[in-house]
């Protein structure tokens, strides 16, 4: 199979594309029918440098990215929802990750880190939910909220690309839906993990697309 169509950065080796290449990944899934945009943890303590988990030139860069989309998505009526870490836990709950610290205080619960980015903010009808783990569909109604709008189609975006929105979109796909990543609207505070996971969701889960053809798409929706 041709991979001419896949996202494959140069840090990936000629050898390893050959056994994607006889196994047959990387194709195309394509939109279905009806699609929304899932923006995953594009808070302040991830798109800024002012929390520790965050990093500054790679999450401003995916914030720009996605208020292009979510500006496309609500000219075409496609809904757009949002997740984002709670905070609502007792006293040394586990985290997302194994990191230490996470949601252990009740000075973390209440951060202003947790405030999605101001350039991203949800209009008063968006719907804006929390998820305990990495994955925005894990102990959430997020599916539930999805198939009962007929969506089949998820556009998911978001930081970072190896830890929540990876996490997001192999739980996505297990859930019967179309996963389209946008390229520019993720980001991660390691690139390399970034490419690197871009590149095997495209193989094995997701079409990773550039932000135009997105936009693109949104606008051919936007007038049907």
């Amino acid at each position: 199979m041709s991979l001419e169509n896949s996202y494959i950065p140069d840090i990936i080796p000629e050898g390893d594309l050959e056994y994607f290449r006889k196994a047959g990944y990387g194709n195309r899934v394509g939109w279905g029918k009806s699609a929304a945009i899932l923006i995953v943890d594009m808070t302040d303590e991830f798109t800024t440098g002012d929390y520790g988990v965050g990093r500054e030139d790679t999450g401003s860069a995916a914030v720009d990215a996605n208020k292009k989309l979510i500006e496309a998505a609500r000219g075409a009526n496609v809904p757009v929802y949002y997740v984002k870490p709670s905070r609502n836990f007792p006293e040394g709950y586990p985290g997302a990750t194994k990191r230490p610290g996470a949601r252990s205080s009740v000075e973390k619960k209440e951060s202003k880190g947790q405030n999605i980015n101001e350039k991203l903010t949800p209009l008063k009808e968006e719907i804006v939910l929390d998820k305990p783990r990495a994955s925005a569909f894990f102990d959430t109604h997020l599916a539930m909220l999805l198939h009962n709008r007929g969506i089949d189609t998820v556009i998911v975006t978001g930081m970072t690309t190896s830890g929540c929105v990876r996490a997001t979109v192999v739980d996505g796909h297990s859930s019967n839906f179309r996963i389209i990543i946008p390229i520019e609207c993720v980001a991660d505070r390691s690139t390399f993990a970034n490419e690197a996971s871009l590149f095997d969701m495209d193989m094995k889960y997701a079409d990773v697309t550039p932000l135009k053809d997105v936009v693109n798409q949104l606008k051919e929706i936007g007038q049907k």
